[in-house]
């Protein structure tokens, strides 16, 4: 008989005493971070507004006047949420910090340019600089940029473009730009000691920017910094980046900063929100479900996933050869993910194990579901990382990309169901393996799906935590139609309109 684990349930008799502890830790974890996330207190003020279209939020640390400013500018699908930790870092070290989404991105409608050699992503950081100087609060001769990968470029640029107003620029994770030992001012490089291309493009930019000089002796100053640890996501949480900026910022900016707060940044308070909200999902459902029971098919599924993902994206690859898919739909990268998602998920259940006609209570759980999956990834994450509910657009593609990603949701979900105990949990991380492998191929044959490569880190962690939440109802289609929605309104609110 096997060892239970987190992924399995068993109806207990009753609400025993480690289930009411399990509940009380799961409301103390939720509670502590949103406490920890929202509770600010007289540091930083938040508040949301807009200059020329472009939608930023403006963190003013307590008691700023003739403050330095920083405009703070996101990477391709980020937005002004996911850039919010360092913002606050910033704010919190005493810089009065603009976060900006670019075009195509978070809450800004207008589409992304693709073809003007980086002029509208100029543009909109040098519409945060305006927003900056137009406070009581900024001193506009202090005035800085900082920017990760996509964004790196437009503050290099933005830099370049008004030099009287920006004396410094931070490129995070950096791309390319003209640089020169003249043009930008005080600059610094960052990148993860994990993400090797973007560390070997800022020495390249050091080089062509005139070498070290963090003192300045030549011109403006000039640095380098190897972050510990990260690569091209997790860079943007650490502490040790956001304690580079300020200091390097505070120095050119003639600000005798505050140091940078130690402790968990915003994200590692949601990844305890997370953790709660399914844990308490764990210690309640049992008490509640009518479990299924579906038969154990984890070899058949595994292999229809491989069969799913090699077809899918052959079938991609003739045709993105013969049509250009590269922005269908008003959207980069989802679009397409979507189709993909539809072949895969098709050739899957055509070849694994198809779950049984759905039932009026599978519906009622997918939606029970829907709620949890949204409550522990949404809730808390639109104030951490992840921008809110979509509109216009966004929002008529996230309920189109819903039926294009329920048949390999699936097929996720009836593979997984089944086995129990410690077998389950080396059936899933067999299966994680498949399906981001899966993923990665795609990525590295369909120019369309280039980018996934940066985010296949965050793949697995997005799977297990909708696994965790839906394995004890032995629902497929529950389990299915929820990852369908979730998976969904990821791909709408985080890719770009173009």
């Amino acid at each position: 008989m096997s060892s239970l684990t987190p992924l399995d349930l068993e109806r207990p008799p009753e609400l025993g005493t480690p289930r009411r502890l399990l509940v009380l830790l799961a409301l103390a974890l939720i509670a502590v971070a949103w406490w920890q996330v929202i509770d600010l207190g007289d540091r930083v003020a938040v508040s949301t507004d807009e200059q020329a279209g472009v939608p930023l939020d403006l963190l003013v640390p307590a008691g700023a006047a003739d403050a330095p400013g920083v405009v703070v500018a996101h990477g391709f699908s980020g937005s002004r949420q996911l850039m919010r930790s360092t913002g606050l870092a910033l704010a919190e070290a005493g810089f009065v910090v603009a976060v900006v989404d670019l075009s195509g991105h978070g809450a800004n409608p207008t589409p992304l340019i693709r073809d003007d050699d980086g002029a509208q992503l100029t543009d909109d950081v040098l519409a945060g600089v305006d927003a900056l100087v137009g406070t009581e609060v900024v001193d506009a001769d202090r005035i800085g940029v900082l920017g990760h990968s996509m964004g790196s470029g437009a503050v290099l640029r933005a830099g370049m473009a008004d030099p009287g107003r920006i004396g410094a620029v931070v490129a995070v994770s950096p791309t390319d730009a003209e640089v020169t030992p003249e043009s930008p001012g005080d600059l610094l490089l960052l990148a993860g000691a994990l993400e090797p291309r973007y560390a070997a493009l800022g020495l390249d930019l050091l080089e062509r920017a005139g070498g070290e000089d963090p003192a300045g002796a030549r011109g403006p100053r000039r640095a380098f910094e190897l972050i510990d640890g990260v690569e091209h996501v997790t860079i943007l949480f650490s502490r040790q980046m956001h304690a580079a900026a300020a200091e390097f910022l505070a120095v050119s900016l003639a600000l005798d900063a505050d140091p940078v707060p130690g402790g968990l940044p915003p994200i590692g308070w949601w990844v305890l929100h997370l953790v709660g909200v399914l844990l308490l999902w764990r210690m309640v459902v049992p008490l509640l479900a009518d479990r299924g029971a579906p038969a154990d098919a984890t070899g058949r599924g595994v292999v229809g996933a491989v069969l799913g993902a090699l077809v899918a994206t052959a079938v991609l690859a003739v045709v993105t050869a013969a049509v250009e898919l590269t922005g269908a739909g008003g959207m980069l990268v989802g679009p397409v993910l979507a189709v993909w998602f539809l072949l895969a998920g098709s050739v899957w259940l055509w070849f694994g194990p198809r779950p049984q006609a759905p039932r009026w209570r599978d519906a009622a759980w997918a939606g029970v579901l829907v709620a949890v999956l949204l409550t522990a990834f949404g809730l808390l994450g639109s104030r951490v990382w992840l921008p809110g509910a979509p509109s216009g657009l966004r929002l008529g593609l996230a309920v189109a990309f819903v039926p294009a990603v329920l048949p390999w949701s699936l097929g996720v979900a009836t593979t997984i169901q089944g086995p129990r105990g410690w077998r389950a949990v080396g059936w899933w991380a067999l299966l994680v393996v498949v399906l981001t492998g899966g993923l990665a191929v795609a990525a590295n044959v369909l120019e369309p799906l280039r980018f996934l490569l940066l985010l296949l880190p965050l793949i697995p962690a997005v799977l297990t935590a909708a696994v965790v939440a839906f394995l004890p109802l032995q629902r497929p289609w529950a389990a299915g139609g929820a990852t369908s929605v979730l998976l969904a309104w990821l791909m709408a609110v985080l890719f770009p309109l173009v």
